[in-house]
């Protein structure tokens, strides 16, 4: 699936994402530095009822959400990441292994720990405005 949206419009487009990915728990997000990861995620976080701001978790590695439904969202960003060892190091397995939402960033970082029955999305930066996602359900 494709979804093209706009910043101003970037809510809508994670409504659409999480009634697409519907029963999964486990979504990446690849795409160049500044394309939006983190913005996308903080709308997809909004949508799950997060009410705290959600922001990088770049240096601390994993970041912790509470949504509505009182579950668990793990917000992780393996960019800093050297290895696999560092993200078990950080406590990534635990939170893929739990039964909890997991949103990760940079996901190609530590691949090889990671599920095969995971949503992957990419999100490709069409001008300063204008983002495509592309989605790829497990």
């Amino acid at each position: 699936m494709e979804i093209d949206f706009t910043l101003n419009r970037i809510d809508e487009a994670a409504k659409q994402f999480l009634n697409y990915s519907s029963g999964n728990r486990i979504f990446t997000f690849s795409g160049d530095l500044g394309a939006g990861k983190t913005t996308f995620i903080d709308s997809v976080c909004k949508e799950m009822g997060v009410i705290e701001k959600v922001t990088s978790p770049t240096y601390s590695i994993i970041h912790e959400y509470l949504a509505r439904d009182k579950k668990i969202i793990y917000h992780m960003d393996f960019y800093r990441l050297r290895n696999t060892q560092e993200a078990i190091d950080a406590g990534v397995e635990d939170c893929i292994l739990s039964d909890e939402f997991c949103m990760i960033e940079w996901p190609s970082r530590a691949a090889d720990i990671l599920p095969e029955d995971i949503v992957k999305s990419e999100i490709f930066t069409l001008s300063e405005t204008r983002r495509k996602l592309v989605v790829e359900l497990p």
